[in-house]
This record gives C-alpha cells, sequence and structure tokens, in this order.
C-alpha cells in the first residue's frame, strides 16, 4: 500500500511534531562542498513530489519558465515506493500505479527528463516495521541499496528519496532504530550508483532523528536534505551536509498553502541561500499563476502553462479485405475475419469478448485470423475493444458463423 502526503501524513499533524522535533529546528550555515549536487547554478532549485497514485507524472512537463523555456520544475518525486518486509528483510515495493508510472517510463518520465527535470523515486514506509533506520548489518542494508540502485537503473530515473514515514519500527519483530543503518544504506547506494544520481533526504522519522550523520561522509553520500512540514520554512541540521545551496526550508502543499505564503518563502529562500524549494502534490490543473509566485522569486521568472494537447481520437479499425484474412462477410458474418488497427497516437491493447491481447505501441497493428477458439472469439455475437495509449477505446461488434 502507498501513502498519501495529504491530511494527517503531513499536513496535519506537521506543525505538532515539529515543536517535538526540535533538532529540526536548526539551521545550517554555508561551508561544505557538494558531492554530486549542480552547485555552479544560483537559482534554487523547485523540488515537487507527484501522488502517481491519482496523477500522472508527465503533468510535470507542462510547466515551463516564460523567458528561457527552461523546466519550471528541476527535481519530480514519483509518490512513492515502498519498503516493505517479507518477514526476514526488507524488499523494494511498488503498487499498481507506481508500477505502471514506471513502466510506461517512455510517456511518463522520458518527457519530464527531456526538458531537464532530474526525475526520482520516492520511497516510503509501509507499516511492516521495515525501516531505513535498522538495518542490523551493513551487508542487510546493501542488499536494499541494491534493489534501489537496480529500480534506478532499470527504469532510467535520476535517483532515490528518502522518506522515513509509516515504518512502525517494532512491527512483526523488526528491530528499533539504531545509528548506524542509515549510513550504510546511503554509502551502500552511493557505491552502486555513483557520483551522478541524486540521494535525497526528507528529513523526518528516525532516518533524520536517530541517525549518527558523522559515522559516515554524509557531504559525499547525500546530496540534499529538505524540511518535510507543510506549510512550514525551516531548515533541517543534517551534520556533515553544510552548505545551504544542499538544504531546503521552505515546504508547501500546492493544493493548502496560500499564494503569498508559496511567494514569501520562495523570497525568504533565495535572500538566505538555500539551494531547494519543496512542494507538494502537483495535479493536472493549471497550476501556472501560483507556481509562478514560487518561480520568479527563485528564477526571476514566471510559470507558463504549456500542456500538450491530450489525445483523444479513438483508433481506427477496419476488416483486412482479401481471402486470405477474411472469409465470408456477408451481412456482417465471419467463418474468419482479420482487422487493421491504426492510431496516430499509438495501438496499446485490446480486447475480444473481454480476453486481453497486449501489443507493441505502435500506430500500426493487426488482429488476423479471428475464428471461434482463437484469442477469444466464439461462435455467434464477439466484440472487439481497441485501447490506444491514452485510453481512448473503440468497439466493433462482428458475428462469426463457425
Amino acid at each position: 500500500m502507498n501513502h498519501s502526503h495529504a491530511g494527517n501524513h503531513r499536513l496535519g499533524r506537521g506543525l505538532a511534531a515539529l515543536a517535538a522535533l526540535s533538532v529540526a529546528g536548526g539551521i545550517a550555515f554555508a561551508g561544505g562542498g557538494a558531492a554530486t549536487a549542480d552547485t555552479e547554478e544560483a537559482d534554487p532549485k523547485l523540488a515537487v513530489y507527484v501522488e502517481v497514485n491519482s496523477n500522472d507524472l508527465v503533468n510535470v512537463a507542462d510547466y515551463t519558465l516564460a523567458e528561457s523555456g527552461r523546466a519550471a520544475i528541476d527535481m519530480a518525486m514519483i509518490f512513492a515506493a515502498n519498503i516493505n518486509y517479507d518477514g526476514e528483510k526488507a524488499y523494494l515495493h511498488f503498487n499498481e500505479r507506481v508500477t505502471e508510472t514506471l513502466d510506461d517510463a517512455e510517456s511518463q518520465i522520458r518527457p519530464v527528463q527531456a526538458q531537464g527535470t532530474k526525475v526520482l523515486l520516492s520511497v516510503l514506509g509501509n507499516h511492516q516495521g521495515a525501516g531505513f533506520a535498522n538495518f542490523t548489518t551493513y551487508a542487510d542494508a546493501d542488499a536494499f541499496a541494491a534493489q534501489l540502485a537496480d529500480a534506478v537503473t532499470t527504469y532510467g530515473l535520476d535517483g532515490i528519496d528518502f522518506d522515513d514515514e509509516w515504518t512502525e519500527y517494532g512491527a512483526n519483530g523488526t528491530p528499533q532504530p539504531n545509528p548506524q543503518s542509515f549510513g550504510w544504506l546511503a554509502t551502500a547506494l552511493r557505491d552502486r550508483l555513483g557520483p551522478d544520481k541524486i540521494i535525497s533526504l526528507y528529513a523526518i522519522g528516525p532516518t533524520y532523528t536517530t541517525t549518527d550523520f558523522s559515522l559516515f561522509d554524509t557531504a559525499d553520500v547525500l546530496d540534499y536534505a529538505w524540511n518535510p512540514y507543510y506549510p512550514t520554512y525551516d531548515a533541517p541540521t543534517v551534520p556533515g551536509l553544510d552548505d545551504r545551496s544542499r538544504i531546503g526550508a521552505a515546504a508547501i502543499d500546492l493544493s493548502n498553502t496560500s499564494a503569498a505564503t508559496a511567494a514569501d518563502f520562495a523570497a525568504r529562500t533565495a535572500a538566505d541561500g538555500y539551494g531547494v524549494y519543496v512542494a507538494y502534490n502537483l495535479t493536472a490543473t493549471d497550476q501556472s499563476a501560483f507556481l509562478s509566485g514560487i518561480t520568479d522569486e527563485l528564477k526571476g521568472e514566471a510559470t507558463v502553462y504549456r500542456a500538450a494537447p491530450r489525445d483523444t481520437t479513438p483508433p481506427t479499425v477496419t476488416v483486412k479485405d482479401g481471402a486470405r484474412f477474411t472469409k465470408g462477410g456477408k451481412d456482417g458474418v465471419y467463418q474468419r475475419v482479420s482487422f487493421a488497427l491504426h492510431d496516430e497516437g499509438k495501438i496499446d491493447r485490446l480486447y475480444v469478448n473481454g480476453v486481453l491481447k497486449d501489443l507493441a505501441d505502435d500506430r500500426w497493428s493487426d488482429l488476423n485470423f479471428v475464428k471461434p477458439g482463437a484469442f477469444g472469439a466464439v461462435r455467434g455475437s464477439n466484440t472487439l475493444q481497441v485501447v490506444d495509449v491514452a485510453g481512448n477505446t473503440t468497439e466493433v461488434s462482428f458475428i462469426l458463423s463457425k
């Protein structure tokens, strides 16, 4: 199961937890050097979480800066994968929507990256006791790091974001947090990813409060750490990550923060020299006016909404002529029938009487030699449904005689 950043996940309990986590109230002073962060750019980076359970990641690509045409959003987090527990060890879990987003990287992730936005996979606890802060050996931490690195490589991602919420340490007999665990995990992940990928810390939970950051080379392992409480302006303190360009103090919910507060946080971010501004819950609606208040302060440019036209055209389905492909057809009754399928937005799949046939995502495809017993077809009435990548559907009815 994945969980939302909304409601009591962040906003409802955020301010109360802020008082309890006094360690989150400090301010990191400039001085350190970035491991892989691009510190040559003076503009602070806008990092946005997208709840892929209810929104497409590709919505991020709809926003660009008005003058330069650059991406308005620098980092986009796929929210969220989970760290689960199988009774013996931690493992990486993707729910259905995260799986769909990753598997459909060509249309969900690549357009975002093509604009210059880095795409990270955010990983979240799942009430099962497995967490980033309770590995008891380096080997166990490295085994989970291997799964994270494999996801980055397999799906062409730009990094991993650690979010230590909803873990419920101790559940299912799991260990309690310890000071070494996250250092092992983050170090192992950096070793596997190399220097060019991003590792960020959503500074919350025992991964933030229990970890002894002096036990590993924080500056070389982590790229960023940022404030998790919406809507507040409060920089996390991560020993060893002292360069303000790698710290985010501002955190807002795009649906539950006023535009004035969001813009004020952006102005403070730029004035105070912090390098990241965190926003949550980008949706499919046009939020460019709200984002402009942020990017005007961070980057000196407004944000414009340039949503690509959505494909609303259903596929074309035609009966293929010629006795080799189609036999019969008088009064719509066939002994066998073949179909040519076309869609400029690419054909994704088809169903014959509800039986799925997955297709390569191409503009042209075929369904040949349909007869009773093939592809789910039956004698008598049949229904063919053809679905394109955008979800548009064409339905055709036909009759088979034998």
